[in-house]
């Protein structure tokens, strides 16, 4: 049967709303259930432990206070001794209860035996009925423990009555469903209808244009459709694709390169081809192109141009022994006198796409960074000009404002200069010899201050000296940002710098009694601009860029830096320096 657009749209909406409502009402009755058998538990159990506290008052035999409970609380009452024995049951007869057998090992016996609650769900081999048994200690003579049970048919009623209204419920759900679900289809068959009667004014020479708005994939369509009837519009002769062809084959000559016979085997190949595919060596002529590089993406491009496609590109992405490469490839026919063979190029894309994808995270970092300073400054500004100087009361907080944020803007334009010196190719140091500790002692010395009225203690762990050779300026500017960043994130307690290291490498360690650092934010760290709280750094006044500095700068002396943290436990930064560096770093 040949259903409409329409209608298959409408009949696969349907099926996945009644999936998704059947579905949900199963996971619905289920959980009636287990709430009303909860319910009935709890309320059973009361109804236990209250009898059990007037078992000591309990009058005449433990056979009659059974029958006498039963009938009193409309439950199965069952009280038992602690070897098992069944001393009276609310549902058997005195005489009858020396045939009940012995209750010790059932599920809700051993439990109360334990002195917990026991809860069990089970036909009866007594009374033959399925019951919901709830047992509790009773340690009072004779008698162990105190059993109540309830038939499940009472709860079975409970449990249609709420099955039909969610019935009701879903049934309604589902109506209301499908009438969106029509809506939905009929609006998105009339946008291809649109977008065929566009075909056939194209088809009959007409200058029609097919909608692009909405902006999803029917649009895109639309949009890709335009294009193609303007391609068709503008005719291209032999000779612009010959000069195509050269002009191809002469831009992408350092590019992979391969000539294809119309059986599909290789008629030349050059080494940068083998190179992109992950090959130590390019293929023998009269090899199977797609033996050699095992890539489907090309083995189809070919087609495409022996179907009569004109230059085809598709991108590829094998993995090779320096990892996963990027690549483009463009195929195209050598022309009529070539007997069908098809030029293959395969471009790599790989730094290309890198390097776009950090400038666009850079670009984007640094004008979310630079828009806050600025808009602040704007603002106050133009409150100013408007007659904000007259305001006696408040033009000195405007001007503290613009200055704060000046600050701000200065710091974080210091860092992005300091961040792209320390990325420069060829960055060096100036290495000489110094004391670590020293060098500590000093920053800590000048950040004590604001430790102290931040209510901080900070101190230095005594010990050697610390000789090393390094650049002292990188150095400060190391242990600055993580003394900076312990003070800044560290709201009490206290902030200690250990050093030390042995005959090769010099360490040191800033140990701070912050909040920590979730585990999953602490590879991202040292990423320039990461924040893990970005309300709360911006409040304190970081760039986002302290770690990152810190990371190139241990990086530069041939170092590494780390981080242990654990939420709520503080934090240990620490970096390893070589006590003398190779002049090379």
């Amino acid at each position: 049967m040949n259903f409409s657009l329409r209608a298959r749209l409408f009949i696969a909406c349907a099926l996945v709303a009644l999936a998704a409502l059947a579905a949900v009402t199963a996971l619905v009755a289920r959980e009636q259930r287990e709430w009303l058998l909860q319910t009935h538990q709890q309320s059973l159990e009361r109804t236990a432990r209250s009898l059990a506290r007037d078992l000591p008052r309990a009058p005449g035999g433990w056979p009659e206070t059974a029958h006498t409970w039963g009938r009193m609380v409309g439950l199965r009452v069952t009280l038992m001794a602690a070897d098992g024995r069944v001393l009276g049951d609310s549902d058997v007869p005195a005489e009858g209860l020396s045939r009940v057998e012995n209750h010790r090992e059932r599920p809700e016996m051993r439990a109360a035996l334990a002195w917990k609650t026991g809860h069990a769900v089970r036909r009866s081999r007594t009374v033959g009925i399925e019951f919901l048994y709830v047992a509790v200690p009773a340690a009072s003579g004779e008698v162990a423990v105190l059993r109540v049970a309830e038939p499940l048919t009472a709860i079975a009623s409970l449990r249609a009555s709420l099955l039909r209204l969610t019935l009701v419920a879903a049934a309604v759900a589902l109506l209301l469903s499908l009438a969106i679900a029509y809506w939905i289809a009929g609006r998105h068959s009339r946008r291809i209808r649109d977008l065929e009667a566009a075909a056939a004014a194209v088809g009959r020479g007409d200058g029609a244009r097919a909608r692009e708005l909405p902006a999803d994939e029917l649009g895109r369509l639309g949009r890709a459709f335009n294009r193609m009837a303007a391609e068709l519009r503008s005719r291209v002769d032999a000779l612009e694709r010959e000069r195509d062809m050269r002009e191809r084959i002469v831009a992408h000559l350092g590019d992979g390169v391969a000539l294809v016979d119309r059986e599909g085997r290789v008629m030349h190949a050059n080494q940068a081809l083998a190179a992109l595919l992950g090959e130590p060596t390019p293929p023998a002529p009269g090899t199977p192109f797609l033996d050699f590089a095992r890539a489907p993406e090309l083995g189809d491009l070919m087609r495409r141009v022996q179907a009569g496609e004109e230059s085809p590109e598709a991108e590829l992405r094998p993995w090779t022994t320096a990892g996963p490469r990027l690549l483009q490839a463009t195929a195209g026919p050598l022309g009529p006198s070539s007997e069908g063979a098809v030029l293959l190029v395969l471009h790599d894309l790989t730094a290309m796409e890198a390097a776009n994808r950090v400038r666009q995270d850079f670009v984007a970092n640094v004008s979310h960074e630079l828009r806050t300073p600025l808009t602040s400054l704007r603002g106050y500004a133009e409150t100013l000009l408007g007659g904000g100087l007259e305001d006696a009361d408040h033009r000195e907080g405007f001007v503290r404002t613009i200055h704060d944020q000046a600050v701000r803007l200065e710091a974080l334009i210091a860092d992005l200069l300091s961040l792209a010196e320390l990325e420069r190719p060829g960055a060096g140091l100036r290495l000489a010899a110094l004391d670590l500790r020293e060098v500590v002692e000093r920053q800590a010395a000048a950040l004590r201050p604001r430790a102290t009225a931040a209510g901080l203690a900070l101190h230095v762990e005594g010990g050697e000296p610390v000789p090393v050779e390094a650049d002292r300026a990188r150095i400060e500017q190391v242990i600055a940002n993580l003394l900076d960043n312990a003070v800044k994130y560290t709201e009490r307690g206290e902030i200690s710098v250990m050093l030390g290291g042995d005959s090769d490498r010099a360490w040191c360690e800033v140990v701070d009694t912050g909040p920590g650092i979730p585990h999953e934010d602490q590879p991202r760290i040292f990423e320039r601009f990461y924040r893990v709280d970005k309300a709360r750094s911006r409040e304190k006044g970081g760039t986002g860029l302290g770690l990152s500095i810190v990371k190139h700068i241990v990086q530069l002396h041939g170092g590494t830096v780390t981080v242990r943290s654990s939420p709520g436990q503080g934090s240990t930064f620490r970096f390893e320096i070589p006590r003398a560096p190779h002049r090379g770093f």
